[in-house]
């Protein structure tokens, strides 16, 4: 009886171990199944799992699938559930993008002349240059809201607390509609910066926008370099740390930013009032009439 005992057990510890394995994939997307989230990645080889380059045939979340793009290089964990294959935490892998980034955001851990021990952001201080992927996995830079106004905020999209990222992206999404309606859509870009990049993936930061139904040619979450995002927050004021309860204890600031790239409004707390903050937008865009 013992004997079957300890069988069992290693039998059990056999099952787990095997379940929990993951192997770390850098691949190019081949082909993007029309009616399954599933891709064939074309990869360079897997160390423990295929030593030789091939291809794969992966399951994807709904969001990697949305936005997946033929031909983009992209990294990610593999791992089997049951008798599949699933591909996740899922990164673009492009190095000429990945020295672009390195290039702009070198800036933001290097101090700055005029910004040595002036504390936080304050209104007329000039928004920090970062570059970081959007929901769709594209790079977003500088250049993107260049003479646009900005609207600012972190959230996060594993919040729990209902009166802080899910209300501020709601109150988001009103502003863009508001914006659209009145004609200037094109006018203002709304972002929210993650304050979780680890999880926060382009794939979940596209399902999480889509489930609420924002234009997302106007609207970006922002993920990427856990370091850069952590400056970022440090610079506007947000305090970020981890919570058994609710995965992410944080502070709120939004900002409006105006198109020479210098800060108009902050508005700390979770509680701004869309009508406000459009009425402030309000006094920039008819600057420019």
């Amino acid at each position: 009886m013992m004997r079957l005992s300890i069988c069992f057990i290693l039998t059990l510890a056999w099952i787990t171990l095997e379940a929990d394995e993951t192997w770390q994939v850098v691949g190019t997307i081949e082909s993007v199944s029309a009616d399954k989230p599933q891709l064939h990645l074309l990869h360079e080889g897997i160390e423990g799992f295929a030593e030789e380059g091939g291809q794969l045939e992966v399951n994807v979340s709904k969001g990697d699938h949305a936005i997946a793009e033929v031909g983009r290089r992209i990294r990610g964990t593999l791992s089997r559930k049951e008798d599949a294959l699933l591909f996740h935490t899922i990164w673009p892998a492009d190095e000429k993008i990945d020295r672009t980034m390195t290039v702009i955001n070198r800036d933001l851990t290097r101090p700055r002349l005029g910004r040595l021990n002036k504390g936080l952001l304050k209104i007329g201080d000039d928004l920090p240059r970062f570059a970081l992927y959007n929901q769709k996995a594209k790079l977003v830079t500088p250049a993107d809201w260049e003479n646009k106004l900005v609207v600012l905020n972190f959230i996060f999209t594993r919040s729990r607390v209902p009166t802080m990222s899910a209300a501020a992206t709601q109150r988001m999404s009103e502003l863009q509609a508001r914006l659209k309606e009145e004609g200037h859509g094109d006018s203002v870009r709304l972002i929210s910066l993650s304050l979780d990049p680890e999880y926060d993936t382009p794939g979940v930061c596209f399902s999480y926008l889509e489930e609420r139904g924002v234009d997302h040619d106007s609207f970006w979450l922002l993920s990427g370099s856990k370091k850069i995002l952590e400056y970022l927050t440090k610079e506007i004021g947000v305090v970020s740390t981890p919570s058994k309860k609710t995965i992410l204890n944080h502070s709120m600031v939004t900002l409006i930013v105006d198109r020479e790239g210098k800060i108009f409004y902050r508005r700390p707390g979770s509680r701004w009032n869309v009508d406000d903050l459009y009425g402030r937008l309000e006094i920039l865009l008819s600057a420019r009439k």
